[in-house]
């Protein structure tokens, strides 16, 4: 359930269910990422809903 940055892509990714190349339950990126943060709402299902290009918002939590 990591925040991440991709340079590869110039985007930042929202790991939070399994992945194409990670085995079963395994979140894999596909290229090297930059961990920036983590997903703590336990609420994730939300993210389902988003397509690729959405802008989203970020806030620090202290």
């Amino acid at each position: 359930n990591d925040v991440a940055y991709w340079p590869s892509g110039k985007a930042i990714c929202l790991f939070f269910g399994p992945t194409p190349i990670g085995k079963k339950g395994e979140i894999k990126p596909y290229s090297p990422v930059n961990v920036v943060g983590k997903i703590t709402d336990p609420e994730k299902s939300i993210l389902e809903n988003f397509n690729d290009g959405t802008k989203i918002s970020f806030r620090k939590i202290s």
